[in-house]
């Protein structure tokens, strides 16, 4: 009798012990990002490594998983935990994560930056553990500010309806020519009508941009990207030709519904002028953030983007508006008069 005692209130204590390992919680916060050797980010890469630490987020270590409550509800299983896209970082396709820990009072999730020429590469995400009433307070604070940006957008959306920043100009006729491109696949001719005073090259610049589900860059798979020669060179501001084979779908009204602070100014069938608001977290302002065009042409498989952005940042010594209207203009005049001719 004494020994089934003894058993049951061994049994019990397991049992108990087990419920508070699993119903233990414990909560962190995202911290710092670095390099494992501390070599400093430069360039587009500390701009990279800003945007991971502007997602702000939290999680609570529970049962064996993350379970995150910002930026957005999702839970991750610690034994499937082996990609940033998990995360939903999902612009960030040449982060390799290799390795993740606990030590003491952080987390650290390591990865490798392959989109970096530097010799550093291995970098470091470190979340801090902090107590309940702090996590509670921060995601409250959070989703206020939240609330706060948006409202101020709203706001700037409503008055720019009364008094639109873009000022299209009447279409010049230009002289044109043809000329051909061709896709990553080299299968067929994409054969366009051109302006005279142009010419196409493919690029040599690192460039990344997503329309849709389609991702196209210099280093991404089904990509092809041409720029344009001009006497008025506008740079990275001016049009560009973005070529893809990726078999994902593209619909425009559903690409313009999705992006809520793109508002258009002109539209036709696969054919839009716009602009779009964004927030400068710095002044804590909502701004106009980019003028753009973008026209889509499908021939056969191949996806083909004909899009200029011109952002407020890389606007220096001259009225914004000015000067952006300016260059949307040409882009704008440009784009209209290429037309997809034929593929053979």
């Amino acid at each position: 009798m004494k020994n089934i005692i003894i058993l049951s209130l061994l049994f019990t204590s397991l049992t108990t012990l087990q419920s508070s390992c699993q119903e233990k919680e414990t909560y962190y916060r995202i911290k710092t990002i670095y390099r494992e050797d501390h070599e400093p980010f430069v360039g587009l890469t500390a701009m990279s490594m800003e945007e991971i630490l502007d997602y702000n987020f939290h999680f609570v270590r529970k049962n064996g998983s993350l379970h995150f409550d910002y930026p957005k509800k999702l839970e991750i299983n610690l034994d499937s935990f082996t990609n940033l896209k998990q995360l939903d970082i999902t612009e960030k396709d040449y982060y390799e994560m290799y390795d993740y820990t606990f030590h003491n009072s952080s987390f650290l999730i390591k990865f490798k930056d392959n989109a970096t020429s530097s010799k550093s590469k291995n970098t470091i995400i470190e979340f801090e553990k902090v107590d309940k009433e702090q996590y509670d307070q921060d995601i409250a604070e959070a989703f206020a500010y939240e609330r706060e940006v948006q409202n101020k957008i709203i706001s700037l959306k409503a008055s720019l309806k009364k008094q639109p920043p873009i000022k299209l100009l009447p279409l010049e006729k230009l002289n044109t020519k043809v000329d051909t491109i061709f896709d990553d696949t080299y299968d067929s001719d994409i054969i366009l009508q051109i302006p005279e005073q142009i010419a196409l090259y493919e690029s040599g610049d690192l460039k990344n941009e997503k329309f849709g589900d389609i991702k196209i860059g210099t280093f991404k798979d089904h990509s092809k990207i041409y720029d344009i020669e001009h006497a008025e060179d506008y740079g990275l501001k001016q049009l560009t030709i973005w070529v893809s084979t990726d078999p994902a779908g593209f619909d425009m009204k559903k690409f313009v519904a999705e992006n809520e602070n793109m508002v258009l100014v002109k539209e036709e069938k696969d054919n839009v002028v716009g602009y779009t608001i964004s927030y400068d977290f710095e002044n804590d302002q909502a701004i106009i953030g980019s003028f753009f065009s973008l026209k889509y042409y499908q021939v056969g498989k191949t996806h083909l983007f004909i899009y200029g952005n011109v952002t407020a940042s890389q606007m220096k010594n001259a009225p914004h508006d000015v000067e952006m209207n300016k260059i949307l203009n040409f882009n704008y005049l440009i784009s209209e008069h290429i037309t997809l001719i034929s593929n053979n």
